[in-house]
């Protein structure tokens, strides 16, 4: 686990996520305003682990439902609201754990109301556009800054219009004592990527099929090594 490296000292940063920081890290409860969740987490960090955070870029890759956009135009749909509404008139692409997990299916339900959905079946994760794009299933989970999801002509990424998910921003993690001896690192990777940022390298990943290596050392090369 990346969080036991770093706490370790095998590593010294790492990208990480507020929600994931804030759920998963420190066990906190659900805080869906991204100011707070940050500066929870922020707090936390140092005075449990030793950990600064930086500043929290506008990026944020959070949990979301996507629709084929022939069903979210054939039934006016843009908002999960609107998708609870026409539950009963789609197919619901599953992948299992998010039917069971706290923040799939339970939370989605108790803040929105039941999902009747016409049918539910379960694809494997990397499946679930291409059963959206072969009318397989109507709708799916997916990840706010999946590459996948710039092509809007088949793909509609719903708005949680009712705040169910929490925040995922993008937050730098260092090690108070590398900080300490190395200050010129808040200045590199403080809020340096943005959500439209972040789709486009993995659209450049998952559809134009560039190696990740360097499509990360070009995004590097291009907005953070002039800042060393």
């Amino acid at each position: 686990m990346i969080h036991t490296a770093i706490t370790s000292g095998d590593i010294d940063l790492y990208p990480e996520y507020t929600g994931t920081a804030l759920i998963s890290i420190l066990k906190d409860a659900v805080e869906t305003d991204p100011e707070k969740a940050y500066e929870r987490v922020k707090e936390q960090y140092l005075e449990q682990f030793d950990l600064e955070v930086l500043n929290r870029a506008e990026a944020t890759d959070s949990q979301g439902l996507v629709i084929a956009t022939r069903a979210a135009k054939q039934y006016g749909i843009s908002t999960i609201s609107e998708l609870q509404q026409h539950a009963s008139d789609l197919r619901f692409a599953s992948q299992g754990e998010f039917d069971e997990r706290e923040d799939g299916m339970p939370a989605l339900e108790q803040t929105y109301g039941p999902f009747a959905w016409k049918s539910s079946r379960v694809y494997d994760n990397s499946l679930k556009y291409e059963v959206l794009k072969n009318d397989e299933a109507d709708v799916a989970p997916a990840y706010t800054t999946e590459g996948r999801l710039t092509e809007t002509d088949t793909y509609t990424l719903l708005e949680d219009d009712k705040h169910v998910w929490p925040p995922y921003n993008v937050i730098p993690v260092v090690r108070a004592s590398v900080l300490s001896e190395h200050p010129e690192i808040s200045a590199a990777l403080n809020a340096v990527l943005t959500t439209s940022e972040l789709t486009k390298l993995n659209t450049e990943v998952d559809i134009d099929k560039e190696d990740f290596e360097g499509v990360a050392a070009t995004y590097f090369d291009d907005n953070i090594k002039d800042q060393l």
